[in-house]
């Protein structure tokens, strides 16, 4: 008999609606003004942040609707599925990150694309015998040039020196205590087991193969596990979201949106058994009469 067991209808909503507020900051950042709920909001961010935190969470929302619309798949090729879930809560990370630390970081992140296209054209790939090198026709392979100085020496290539717990942490710190555990959630939800997932790992594959099971499965049984498993997949994207929504809309200092995230996410904790948090508001802009 084929298993027509499907995810939960509320927390499909509840995504769906959280990627409509999604889109309501891209499209403010990107667009201009708008009017939500009677309040006026307009966004303005230099063109650093726009070209790196707002790229980077309109890539991780098009990541969730990738999960959406495989929210009922089962079986083996759910595995797929695990990458672009931590690609999805990493960026979300990495966008709020971005938006909320001082210009300076997302200039130096802006710098660190040009850098980083220079370096794919220039590297070495492997060890030993087996090794390329991989470099531009007349230069320098072992050089970086003057104007990438800045991300030359051990510990210096990377466009921020914080690792992802500290940059969430950051979050945190400038954007409230609410952004902040979301995105915690999110990562504790799936990050280090989509790694193992990812690549490739005896312990990643024996989990997929086997969480959610009773003793003695049936392959009704692994089907069942594997919807199940998506279902964690889409409650931890739904705590990214939920904790990228929170930085914007507290940051920029909008109330009407920063208030419906905060109702979005009580639905969710409902849906985990979990007490709603108190609704936190802002003072609210009205829009002339």
């Amino acid at each position: 008999m084929e298993n027509k067991q499907q995810q939960n209808p509320e927390l499909l909503k509840i995504i769906k609606a959280q990627t409509e507020l999604l889109r309501i900051s891209l499209h403010l950042s990107t667009q201009g003004p708008t009017t939500y709920a009677g309040e006026e909001l307009r966004c303005n961010l230099n063109q650093a942040k726009l070209k790196t935190s707002q790229l980077i969470a309109m890539s991780a929302g098009q990541s969730v609707n990738t999960i959406l619309k495989c929210a009922e798949w089962k079986g083996i090729p759910v595995r797929d599925l695990y990458p672009v879930a931590r690609s999805t809560i990493e960026s979300f990370i990495n966008a709020a990150f971005l938006l909320v630390e001082d210009d300076s970081v997302a200039q130096r992140a802006e710098r660190y694309v040009a850098f980083k296209a220079w370096k794919q054209l220039n590297r070495k790939v492997g060890s030993g015998d087996f090794s390329l090198q991989i470099s531009m026709p007349q230069s320098d392979k072992y050089a970086i040039p003057s104007e990438f100085a800045e991300f030359d020496g051990r510990g210096n290539e990377g466009w921020t020196k914080l690792d992802l717990s500290s940059r969430f942490h950051r979050v945190g710190e400038l954007a409230g205590k609410k952004a902040g555990s979301r995105l915690l959630a999110a990562y504790s939800l799936v990050y280090s087991l989509s790694s193992e997932i990812i690549h490739g790992s005896p312990y990643g594959v024996n989990y997929f193969y086997q969480a959610h099971l009773p003793a003695n499965p049936t392959i009704e049984d692994f089907q069942i596990s594997t919807a199940k498993q998506v279902e964690d997949l889409l409650v931890a994207i739904s705590h990214a979201v939920a904790g990228y929504l929170a930085a914007f809309f507290k940051f920029q200092g909008m109330s009407a949106p920063y208030i419906a995230e905060q109702e979005l996410f009580n639905r969710l904790l409902e849906l985990e058994s979990v007490e709603p948090q108190e609704i936190e508001r802002l003072e609210r802009k009205t829009t002339p009469m």
